[in-house]
């Protein structure tokens, strides 16, 4: 056997062991990368994402999200998923899981509805003089959700215009601003 052989065959295998670790090191870093710009995404970028991702991968969230879509809103002959669609530039439909049993028949869900640059206009509550308005706000509604026997009950919801909570007057004022736009009676 002849020693330089040996020793250029030893110098390839450093190198190629070397590249394979760089290309290793470089996939991760991507993924971080990725992960990180995801992380500070807008809201109008992220929720459809979600959804999407959702929709393609994850069935039984994304039927539950279209329970809750094709839902009527109180007092409106208007879907939840209608008015949202007409209430400004696109909605976007996410489920999270808080509990669920093994067999996913029961558990505690909250389902997000989200719409983005949503101009309101709301009658003021008592006391105060002036309407309030929004010019292109997000608004999101949170439904808690229990489960049993695979059949979901709304336990309560919480509306948020720009991640403020709104009290039960406004949450009224929002709805009906909501569903008459969107041609409910």
């Amino acid at each position: 056997m002849d020693p330089l052989r040996i020793r250029n065959g030893k110098e390839r295998r450093e190198t190629m062991g070397n590249r394979i670790a760089r290309i290793i090191l470089g996939i991760v870093i991507g993924i971080a990368a990725l992960i990180g710009i995801y992380l500070v995404l807008p809201g109008s970028i992220k929720h459809p994402l979600q959804e999407w991702f959702q929709s393609t991968f994850q069935s039984a969230k994304h039927e539950l999200a279209e329970t809750y879509k094709k839902a009527k809103v109180p007092g409106f002959d208007v879907t939840f998923g209608t008015m949202l669609e007409k209430a400004g530039d696109g909605s976007s439909w996410i489920v999270d899981v808080i509990d669920e049993s093994e067999d996913g028949s029961s558990g505690t869900y909250e389902v997000y509805a989200y719409a983005q640059k949503v101009d309101l206009a709301l009658e003021p509550e008592n006391g105060q003089d002036n309407q309030v308005n929004y010019s292109k706000a997000e608004i999101e509604i949170q439904f808690n959700v229990q489960k049993k026997n695979g059949s979901p009950v709304t336990t309560s919801y919480i509306i948020r215009v720009d991640d403020v909570p709104q009290s039960d007057h406004y949450r009224s004022e929002i709805l009906k601003c909501l569903g008459r736009r969107a041609g409910g009676k």
